[in-house]
């Protein structure tokens, strides 16, 4: 017996009933796990009268299928559900949830329904308990952990939404690890969870996942372990470690995305990070890389503040993206969102989005907030005020773009979102493939669905045919090269394996083997790419049910003038969309950006071709 259940627990909220749904190997060789197997679930149960709020509409917690296994860095976890954007809606995080959840004999939780008082769910290899947590609604997600943990066992694992989530905010995210912070972010799953009275979900388990051929495992893992010294930057500083080259490559964002330099950065960087706040380096389940830093306020109103490192996402969208260089507060801004539940990355890009509206006169309500660059005390009380829907925050709690649409239209400029998710923190000048990576991305405005830009920075994908990087500025062969990227990085979500493992030259062939000595299966490279272009497919069908087509896959018009600094916005706007139809083209879509019926039949989704009218 390989190391997977083939069992999922399904949990009505509404009537308190559970169930085990059991399914088979073909199933898992053909999505694997993670998102990949969340994507069929979802498409299979997809009603058009389901809205992301409805009561039945799933909220699915999927392990991948590496999670729990030894081998370096598989630990992550999948939350797949309607988006409150009303999109595809996915996030993923690393930690210790998703192994621990893997460990209770379940793959996975479906999870359906709205309870009627705020409640949390303890899982364990028995099954679950609906829990009340009334005395819990309001907290924070670092106390809502604490006693969550002391109600069920020291030792469980803890996902827990904050008043984020509480109040339905879309940028409302799903923590774990507590003060360790491993979020489930992106494209507001928080929101679909509070929408459902959900509090928490507590795991604990004890069924290590057994291995068919643990050798195989141990020595693939022994022969990539050397790999690792190109990802030391990661293990010695985390993320932050590339403020500073993104700054120097004009990658960081800056000013809301209108400058690029800023000679600050080195302030907000990983060195200065290390030495002034670290105390101390820890990392998830089964990792050698270690990228976590615990960091604690130094001086100031911030003193004592003791947290998760911000990664460079949140160092960037909190620091150089509005003009701060207090590390003091970007360690609190960090503390706040974690806390409150709330996605960092959108939370930068609507302030800075609240930043200009307001010195350009378009923001008229201000709760007495001092809205200027640099102001970090005022983007900590408006974070607050987002995270509640107070005021202001009423305005800003659902993002830039439906911010946008409130303050009018000459906001729409510089309101930067594809598909209702705000952007990603890197200025895709430089590597032009960024923008069509946001464009295309099933969940939104999403960098860690492509990885493209990655490729044209330097990191080498020689499988695919890209043994080096590639020119960043031309948009020659972009449509090929963000589909093979979006394709694999799906099969990372699958899997349940971290991305930095690409960094570090993870190979196909490391890939097959630990698959092999898991599961006993036979694959090869053609194979995983196979499954991840399935899965990106299948996203893309269930978008389409929801209206997705080449309409949405747009960027705001800076990001187009970006693309070419100093130019008219026409040639911006042209490259763009000469990557798109290249790109649509290279995935077999038809100019709209409808998947083909043989593209869909080629790869076994004939449920989906006919679900989306294709016969």
């Amino acid at each position: 017996m390989s190391g997977i259940s083939y069992r999922i627990l399904e949990i009505d909220l509404s009537s308190r009933q559970s169930k085990v749904i059991e399914y088979g190997e073909e199933t898992l060789r053909k999505y694997f796990g993670g998102s990949g197997l969340g994507s069929s679930i979802l498409l299979d149960r997809f009603e058009p009268s389901l809205d992301p709020f409805h009561p039945q509409n799933p909220l699915i917690f999927m392990t991948g299928l590496l999670t729990g296994i030894p081998v370096p860095c598989g630990c992550r976890i999948s939350i797949c559900t309607q988006s409150p954007l009303r999109i595809w809606g996915e996030a993923n995080a690393g930690g210790y949830w998703g192994p621990e959840l893997k460990f209770t004999g379940f793959d996975g939780l479906i999870i359906s329904g709205q309870a009627k008082e705020p409640s949390y769910l303890w899982v364990t290899p028995e099954g679950v308990e609906i829990r009340k947590a009334g005395a819990l609604w309001g907290k924070g997600t670092f106390e809502t952990t604490g006693k969550v943990l002391a109600e069920t066992d020291p030792h469980a694992r803890v996902a827990a939404i904050g008043p984020a989530g509480e109040n339905l905010s879309f940028m409302a995210a799903v923590m774990t690890g507590g003060p360790e912070a491993r979020v489930m972010a992106r494209s507001g799953p928080g929101a679909v969870m509070g929408s459902k009275n959900l509090k928490a979900v507590a795991v604990k388990g004890d069924r290590k996942p057994a291995i068919v051929d643990l050798k195989i495992l141990q020595e693939a893992t022994k022969e990539f372990l050397p790999n690792l010294k190109f990802v030391e930057g990661l293990s010695r500083f985390g993320t932050a470690s590339v403020i500073e080259s993104k700054e120097a490559a004009g990658v960081l964002p800056i000013k809301n995305f209108t400058q690029f330099h800023w000679d600050k950065a080195s302030r907000i960087g990983g060195p200065a990070l290390v030495a002034g706040f670290l105390e101390k380096h820890y990392g998830c389940f089964s990792c050698p890389i270690r990228c976590g830093k615990e960091v604690k306020g130094k001086e100031g109103p911030y003193a004592g503040v003791v947290g998760h490192g911000p990664e460079y996402e949140t160092l960037s969208a909190f620091g150089s993206l509005i003009l701060n260089d207090d590390l003091n507060s970007l360690i609190h801004l960090n503390f706040l969102c974690n806390d409150l539940g709330l996605d960092s990355m959108s939370a930068g890009i609507t302030a800075a989005f609240a930043i200009e509206a307001n010195l350009r006169g378009y923001l008229r309500e201000k709760d007495g907030l001092d809205l200027q660059w640099g102001n970090a005390r005022a983007v900590g009380d408006l974070l607050e005020k987002i995270a509640r829907r107070q005021g202001i925050g009423a305005i800003l709690a659902d993002g830039v773009e439906k911010a946008s649409q409130k303050l009018g239209k000459e906001t729409e400029a510089f309101a930067l979102h594809s598909k209702g998710l705000e952007v990603s923190l890197s200025n895709p000048t430089p590597t032009v493939s960024l923008a069509l990576s946001w464009a295309t991305s099933n969940r939104g405005a999403c960098h860690l669905e492509g990885f493209s830009h990655q490729v044209e920075g330097g990191v080498p994908f020689a499988e695919a045919g890209y043994p080096k990087g590639v020119d960043g500025i031309s948009g020659e062969g972009k449509g090929r090269l963000t589909a093979r990227m979006q394709d694999y990085m799906a099969v990372f979500n699958a899997l349940g394996l971290c991305k930095f493992l690409l960094f570090a030259r993870l190979s196909h062939d490391t890939m097959c083997r630990w698959i092999k000595g898991l599961a006993g299966w036979d694959l090869t490279g053609e194979n995983l790419m196979e499954v991840g272009e399935r899965i990106y497919n299948i996203k893309r069908a269930y978008n389409v049910l929801l209206g997705v087509d080449a309409e949405k896959d747009r960027v705001a018009p800076r990001i187009l003038e970006n693309l070419r600094p100093g130019k008219p916005i026409s040639e911006g706007r042209k490259l763009f969309f000469d990557m798109r139809r290249d790109y649509y083209q290279a995935r077999g879509w038809d100019a709209n950006g409808i998947p083909k019926k043989e593209k869909l039949i080629s790869l076994r989704l004939e449920k989906a071709a006919k679900k989306i009218g294709l016969g």
